[in-house]
């Protein structure tokens, strides 16, 4: 091996390292939303998206655009918080689980997949109960100055329900089929995939990667 041919098999090694590196990055970006949103710092939550966020987008609420949207909403998730009884605002566990993610040609932006499922304290009735909950995130993120933020943020409710009653009963507490596609607070209606309205529609979201077989 001659030394351009050294130098080749570094700069591929090197290179290799970076991919790696950053994707190990993007997924402790994820796991610290997860985990700022547990504590309810939503300050914290805002910061890790890019100043050129393209949109929030939440199946059962809307769309909130760019970083002014992102913001708002939570923002108006603090406002809430700060309104429950002191004994409900402890328990808001968000648990981000598979996630598959890769980088896009160019290194500088990526796509993620999540699973979420979740263990609440929901005030969607007036009174506080105990839920369970699931959505499943379809990300695109960007590197700026070294460092990876949200650039588009796209999460798909499943279900939020009673402990009691579970999914089948009650896929989404305190809501009806036309609040999912609509907010007071949202620039828009979150209408991709018109059919998707939780559990039990058998909506497939789609995957922003291709089978790692077949190649389809």
């Amino acid at each position: 091996m001659d030394l351009k041919e050294l130098e080749a098999q570094v700069k591929t090694l090197q290179d290799k390292v970076r991919h790696f590196e950053d994707i190990e990055k993007i997924k402790e970006l994820q796991r610290v939303y997860g985990y700022y949103l547990d504590n309810l710092m939503y300050d914290e939550v805002i910061d890790l998206f890019s100043d050129n966020t393209e949109s929030l987008e939440i199946s059962s609420l809307g769309i909130f655009l760019g970083k002014e949207g992102v913001r708002r909403f939570f923002n108006n998730m603090k406002m809430n918080s700060l309104r429950k009884p002191e004994h409900v605002r402890g328990l808001s566990l968000h648990m981000m689980l598979q996630g598959v993610v890769h980088l896009d040609p160019g290194g500088e932006t990526a796509r993620g997949r999540w699973q979420c499922f979740m263990c609440l304290n929901l005030m969607a009735t007036g009174e506080p109960h105990a839920a369970w909950g699931h959505g499943a995130f379809e990300n695109e993120y960007i590197k700026e100055d070294g460092k990876w933020k949200f650039r588009r943020l796209r999460v798909f409710i499943s279900f939020q329900s009673p402990y009691e009653d579970g999914w089948l009963k009650t896929p989404l507490m305190g809501r009806t089929v036309s609040d999912q596609i609509k907010s007071d607070i949202a620039d828009k209606p979150f209408t991709e995939g018109m059919a998707y309205l939780g559990y039990p529609s058998g909506y497939v979201i789609p995957f922003h990667y291709k089978h790692p077989v077949t190649g389809k």
